[in-house]
């Protein structure tokens, strides 16, 4: 039932309602504001970087292109497109035990121990370089079509290189935390093993674990949809920029 309030959860990012979903919850005391919390974030020397950058400039010479736009949404979806292709073949079963793939199920050091989580947590981080190396040329990108279209768009192009300078630390850090996540739900599911409904055996064999239903198969398709989810994120201050200069395409007579 609802109470009136806005659903917190699905007022968050894609990769937060995954996490969520998993049934992560942010611990002590409730967080302050936005604002607060993004200040907190912010030096001396990023404060004077962000406040020269949100100057409104006329100096230098614009010229809008009507195609960026429509070029750097088609350059977004391609890049969308491939790394979500990537992950979805890497968890398929012909790619288990390959370079690219999952890693091939493993007994642990006894039947009543569960298998190592290392490999896993190797085959997450895989992907994530994968996609921090993919996303910050677009970005850049994005920023260079901005700065060419106008005043108003340079200057949000300027605040968002240093909105990325600042906050990369932070980023790299919360997205490093998701395999800790990862491996807390392996461990929660492991006990499955034992009530399978695909077999009338105990679910010791690492064979029957990738089966659909199984605990490893379940864990393994829930690490997709991260993967997935942390995707999105990362690709979120691009679809940013974007809209801002599709906006600005949408409507010439807006701030130039």
């Amino acid at each position: 039932m609802s109470n009136g309030r806005p659903n917190s959860v699905n007022n968050t990012g894609p990769l937060r309602r995954q996490l969520a979903g998993l049934g992560v919850r942010a611990a002590g005391a409730p967080l302050p504001c936005f604002g607060e919390r993004l200040a907190r974030l912010f030096d001396l020397s990023d404060t004077v970087a962000l406040d020269a950058a949100n100057v409104a400039s006329r100096d230098g010479h614009f010229g809008a292109d009507g195609k960026a736009a429509e070029r750097l949404r088609a350059e977004l979806e391609k890049l969308r497109q491939s790394q979500r292709d990537a992950i979805e073949a890497s968890v398929t079963a012909e790619r288990i035990g390959t370079r690219n793939g999952l890693p091939a199920p493993e007994a642990g050091p006894s039947p009543a121990e569960p298998p190592d989580f290392e490999p896993y947590r190797r085959f997450y981080q895989s992907k994530q370089r994968q996609m921090a190396a993919a996303v910050p040329p677009l970005r850049l990108k994005a920023r260079g079509a901005l700065t060419d279209h106008g005043p108003a768009l340079a200057r949000l192009a300027r605040i968002d290189a240093v909105l990325d300078n600042t906050l990369t630390g932070y980023a790299r850090k919360g997205f490093g935390a998701v395999p800790g996540v990862l491996e807390k739900r392996f461990l929660a599911l492991w006990p499955d093993r034992q009530h399978s409904l695909l077999s009338d055996t105990p679910g010791d064999d690492p064979r029957d674990w990738m089966k659909e239903g199984a605990w490893l198969h379940r864990f393994c398709q829930e690490m997709k949809t991260l993967l997935l989810a942390e995707l999105d994120t990362r690709l979120e201050p691009v679809q940013g920029l974007l809209m801002a200069l599709e906006s600005a395409h949408n409507d010439p007579q807006g701030p130039q």
